[in-house]
């Protein structure tokens, strides 16, 4: 309306209806009118707003008013937030008008008796709405009896009860860390909390409705009626719980101070009561929306108005939260109602999806998401998801998929995102410890060529920079270090980064390398830095001092396959039967001297991980003969027999065959006899696990003369926890020793499902305060057909803005878009798109065409020609477009309910 036609308005009507006006009862928002009335001020003119809500009569319907809020200042003091705030804690202050049938009802600490007591005392109200605490911590059995008994006297009384529970509340919120990404969060609370009650109640109670509050970024609701039968989840996706919060510094907290205040309260206290006026104006938001519908509509009260009134009380948080207490600023003052109902600076993009939950296997009631939970967000297919994200950039889609941004990373996968947000929190209550002098170790696993090193920097940086901390860092390749005095020089170039005011950021990439022949050499080396803090030079030992150390994996792929053998030692306190507490040297020992009491047998155990040269060998073949020589029978453990020569896979079995076969050994091409023996050779490295029941894989140990050591061996045990049974070897024992015919020496194997070093691995694992599996850009399995293009084009998109400085839409022909989105595999990871980019001719300012890709020769060194030459040829259109009726239906909901749209492109 012009500003003429408005100074000449006195009033004005709108009557309108919903789309489902015959059936109001159906319909979230039923019937309304709204009017608009000038009246005379002392302060000058204002306009007053009404709005009636209900269904009957339109001819002048407002007049009956069923609900009736003044928007402005009541006096020239105090704003009419204020006083629905103090109402909603339950203080006097004329938050409405007048009493309505639809007036809503606080209550913090509400009793079980409550329905009777409205009842008679409020024989209009609807609906109560409990602000609740969860009960007796601990007592889950007597919780569950509490609101059971609610919800049937509830239904009883044909009175909508609606409790709201703060997360941190619930069971289990002080173990689970709530901050992860949302598909986690919503499973703690769920499995936690939410599944025993709602098992409870059933799903026939219309009256019954649990909200739960995720911080000031999302809710929970769960109804009961028999349509009902899943939970609803309210989120910002590109938040996670608590990060609001978070989000102030010390000094913007300090800056909530009430001036008029003398008392001194901490930081701490600043940020709980901050906490405590932000929860009070998100149930000021979900109560004004629920007081907006109509009778019909409160009467048939469920996930369409519980929708609405979530995202109502997550907004006035944080609108409230924007004036009163804005960042970087002082103080403001209290808000009036109409700033709270319109304001939409900074708001949040909120996406509303139904949990579909399943279990996560047949002996365990633990219930998961049945697809990742972005799947179910987009407003859109994937492949559109992925298309427009590399088209039109991170904020076409990112918000409204799960996702996490640290500094130049994002990611959208849930893996990633749980992985980063705990090393986010970790590294920030490790920074905040002042008294915790020793390094932090996280661990990175994941493809060659996915991003590793860079994924982790950029959420340590960025979680630094809140600290205004900045940070150095250090490289270093332990593939080639080829001796202990390399990693000494490394710790004293750590010393000297510590010493620059800045924090250390060490990368230990393959970390996981063979040293010296043996498998994770370098682990040992590792313990005491990171457990202590220090390392030792020569007879010396020297603090390292505070730094952050990453472990970037080069032999595995996931943290999970890295320590899968990894079982944990039992803790119960259960006998050891008799014989299986004795190691099986002791063992074998009595077992062979129950064949034969007249030998003097003499044990020898040698460690071959500790060995790095023939000579060393060579001199313990000497001792064997000599104890033959002396009338003794040596019981030879040949511990490790399997760790590597140097780099070569199982080296040092070439060095048996001949003792094995012959009874003798080399020395400067001179053969000498060793005499009778028994060797025993105990495994300890994953080689040989699952033999002799499982097939070697020869050809995987070129040289090692894998064939001719297998047919040497006389004989096997299987290694157990329980104690080895050797009675298997009773026959050739004893014609060994009987017979006493032979002699060379009998061989036996001692095999057993080794891990690398349990113990160690075990020591290195606990130490470990975080770690994250870095996906990479291709397709892992069929499962992920659907996904992998959405992280593609995040790779991808950030690559373009990085390296070719585009900003807004990318130039780019269908073809050549399908091509790098949609080839499966890249051969080496992020590196291998780097270099196609790299050898492209790219302008921001001009189409990227075929023509501007390098040569299908140079093309091979990083993809499939095959598959990357199909997407180049295909369709000149997408295929997925947005004809869909379903699809549309989400964007004109991302649209209406976000207060942003989401670009829907003409269908061809």
């Amino acid at each position: 309306l012009s500003g003429s036609l408005l100074e000449r308005l006195n009033s004005i009507q709108l009557t309108t209806f919903s789309h489902q006006e015959p059936k109001p009862t159906e319909d979230k928002r039923a019937w309304f009118e709204l009017l608009l009335t000038r009246t005379a001020h002392k302060d000058g003119d204002r306009i007053q707003v009404h709005v009636a809500a209900g269904h009957g009569n339109v001819k002048n319907h407002y007049q009956k008013g069923k609900l009736v809020y003044g928007i402005g200042y009541r006096d020239n003091k105090e704003s009419v937030l204020h006083n629905l705030l103090e109402g909603s804690m339950e203080k006097p202050g004329p938050a409405q008008a007048e009493k309505t049938p639809t007036e809503f009802l606080i209550s913090d600490g509400l009793e079980v008796d409550v329905i009777n007591e409205r009842k008679a005392d409020e024989p209009d109200s609807q609906v109560i709405v409990g602000k609740m605490k969860w009960g007796e911590k601990g007592d889950m059995e007597r919780n569950l009896r509490t609101w059971e008994g609610l919800a049937s006297k509830a239904q009883e009384a044909k009175r909508h009860v609606l409790l709201v529970f703060d997360a941190e509340e619930l069971p289990g919120s002080e173990e689970k860390d709530r901050r992860l990404s949302w598909d986690q969060t919503v499973e703690n609370i769920w499995n936690h909390a939410l599944q025993a009650l709602c098992s409870k109640i059933g799903s026939q109670n219309k009256y019954f409705h649990l909200l739960i509050p995720l911080g000031f970024e999302g809710a929970i609701y769960k109804g009961f009626q028999a349509t009902d039968t899943k939970a609803h989840l309210i989120y910002e996706p590109t938040s996670a719980k608590g990060s609001f919060l978070r989000s102030y510094s010390d000094k913007d907290v300090d800056n909530t101070k009430d001036p008029d205040t003398t008392e001194e309260i901490t930081t701490d206290k600043l940020r709980e009561q901050l906490r405590e006026q932000l929860k009070a104006a998100w149930v000021a938001g979900l109560v004004a929306s629920l007081a907006e519908g109509s009778v019909d509509c409160i009467e048939n009260l469920g996930i369409r108005q519980a929708r609405d009134a979530m995202m109502t009380g997550i907004r006035w948080s944080r609108r409230f939260a924007a004036i009163k207490f804005p960042k970087g600023k002082p103080r403001g003052t209290d808000p009036v109602f109409h700033r709270m109902k319109f304001e939409t600076v900074s708001e949040p993009v909120l996406v509303s999806v139904e949990l579909d939950l399943v279990s996560k296997a047949e002996d365990t009631d633990e219930k998961a998401f049945k697809q990742p939970l972005v799947l179910d967000s987009l407003p859109c297919p994937p492949e559109k998801a992925a298309w427009d994200t590399l088209k039109h950039g991170f904020g076409c889609v990112l918000p409204y998929m799960p996702s996490a941004q640290f500094g130049n990373l994002v990611t959208a996968d849930r893996g990633e995102v749980d992985g980063f947000r705990t090393i986010a929190n970790t590294v920030d209550s490790w920074y905040q410890d002042k008294t915790n002098k020793t390094p932090l170790p996280i661990a990175v696993f994941g493809q060659p060529g996915s991003g590793k090193s860079f994924g982790v920097k950029e959420v340590i940086k960025a979680t630094l920079a809140a600290h205004q901390k900045e940070i150095t860092d250090l490289e270093f390749n332990l593939s080639q270090f080829r001796k202990e005095d390399d990693l000494r020089q490394a710790f004293q170039a750590i010393q000297d980064k510590g010493l620059s005011g800045k924090v250390p950021i060490v990368f230990f990439d393959e970390f996981d390398s063979t040293f010296r022949g043996r498998s994770l050499g370098w682990l040992k080396h590792f313990i005491k830095p990171i457990t202590e803090g220090k390392y030792m030079d020569g007879e010396v030992t020297r603090p390292l001092g505070r730094g952050i150390y990453i472990f970037i994996g080069g032999t595995k792929t996931t943290y999970g396959d890295f320590f899968k053998d990894i079982k944990p030692i039992s803790s119960s306190a259960h006998a050891i039967p008799p014989g299986q507490g004795q190691t099986p040297e002791t063992k074998l020992k009595e077992f062979l001297g129950d064949i034969d009491g007249k030998q003097n047998f003499n044990t020898i155990e040698l460690d071959l991980s500790e060995m790095t040269e023939y000579n060393q060998l060579k001199k313990r073949f000497y001792e064997i003969r000599d104890q033959a020589l002396e009338g003794n029978l040596p019981l030879v453990f040949f511990k490790n027999f399997d760790s590597n020569f140097g780099a070569e896979k199982l080296g040092w079995l070439k060095y048996f065959l001949a003792p094995m076969q012959d009874g003798e050994f080399f020395d400067h091409g001179s053969r000498h006899p060793i005499g009778r023996a028994i060797f025993v050779f105990d495994q300890g490295t994953p080689h040989f696990n699952g033999f002799p029941e499982t097939n070697l894989n020869y050809e995987a140990f070129p040289g090692a003369k894998l064939p001719d050591f297998v047919s040497r061996l006389r004989g096997h045990v299987q290694k157990k926890q329980t104690g080895n049974d050797y009675e298997p070897l009773k026959n050739v024992a004893t014609w060994y020793l009987q017979k006493n015919k032979a002699d060379k020496p009998l061989s036996i194997g001692l095999f057993h499902h080794c891990a690398e070093n349990p113990q160690l691995m075990r020591d290195f694992k606990g130490a470990l305060k975080g770690y994250v599996n870095i996906l990479g850009p291709n397709k892992l399995n069929e499962n992920d057909g659907k996904y992998f293009p959405i992280r593609r084009a995040i790779l991808l998109r950030s690559m373009f803005e990085r390296g070719f400085k585009v900003r807004d839409e990318l130039q780019i022909k269908e073809e050549v878009q399908n091509a790098l989105l949609f080839t499966p595999n890249v051969l080496h990871g992020a590196r291998s798109l780097e270099a196609i980019l790299a050898m492209s001719q790219i302008s921001p300012s001009a189409q990227f065409e075929e023509g501007h890709l390098p040569s299908v020769d140079q093309r091979k060194l990083h993809v499939d020609q095959t598959e990357f030459g199909k997407y180049l040829k295909g369709p000149d259109r997408n295929t997925w477009g947005s004809s869909n009726a379903n699809d549309k239906h989400r964007y004109a909901w991302i649209e209406r309910k976000s207060g942003r749209a989401y670009k829907v492109e003409p269908s061809s």
